[in-house]
């Protein structure tokens, strides 16, 4: 029960920390400590759900996932972005993590019909949004082309088997892990979507361009702290 209650506390803090850490006299203007603290969190609620849960394989790798996106957060930011494609990296082995931690659950209800219907549907509005958010914002991969094309990849075949399984696991009843999946990946690709327009583009609208950099954290440790709280609901 222990570890469990302290899973929700840290959750609490991934979800609410982007906002509560930058007012605290003590961390005001240091926004990579305030950063890391919320990916701290995140990290904290993977491992005590795994401890609560006796540490499954999908616990293990989701953990995994949760450790390699906090040090994905760190290169992002560290010496103004220096290191970028460094956090790309890590955050894709993260990624991959999550996939391993899905199928380690099996795909047989995922790929069968009607799912496989709906998956490809999605793939084809994944593919359409991404080029129309390039055009619109003129984003430009400033040499970073490959690493950004293989985290994409990446990335939409996270969120497609996430998001799938939650879908499976909502309609067979489990409603708790389901929704922590299908939300944490759909907040998950609102997160990178805003720093692809946020960083590497020009949005057409100077507010829009405001208004994507301000939800970067409050979609991303949100995301990140339901694939870690989902941990506890998986059967």
């Amino acid at each position: 029960m222990f570890f469990r209650t302290a899973a929700f506390v840290f959750a609490a803090l991934a979800f609410i920390g982007d906002f509560v850490f930058k007012h605290i006299p003590a961390l005001k203007g240091k926004k990579m400590t305030c950063k890391m603290m919320c990916s701290g969190s995140f990290v904290l609620t993977g491992i005590c759900a795994a401890l609560a849960t006796g540490f499954t394989n999908y616990g293990a790798y989701m953990v995994g996932g949760l450790m390699l996106g906090a040090v994905g957060d760190f290169f992002l930011d560290y010496k103004e972005s220096k290191y970028f494609n460094t956090g790309t990296l890590f955050f894709g082995m993260g990624h991959i993590l999550y996939i391993i931690s899905m199928l380690s659950l099996g795909i047989a209800d995922i790929l069968v019909q009607p799912y496989l219907g709906q998956l490809a549907f999605i793939v084809a509005g994944l593919a359409v949004m991404s080029v129309i958010v390039v055009l619109l914002n003129k984003i430009s991969f400033r040499g970073k082309n490959k690493p950004v094309a293989v985290y994409s990849l990446v990335l939409i075949v996270s969120f497609l088997a996430a998001f799938s399984r939650g879908m499976v696991e909502i309609t067979q009843g489990n409603m708790a892990y389901g929704i922590c999946l299908a939300v944490a990946s759909s907040l998950f690709m609102v997160s990178d979507t805003c720093i692809a327009i946020h960083v590497l583009g020009k949005a057409p609208l100077e507010f829009f361009h405001r208004m994507t950099g301000a939800m970067i954290n409050p979609t991303y440790f949100p995301a990140q702290a339901l694939f870690a709280l989902s941990i506890l609901f998986v059967d």
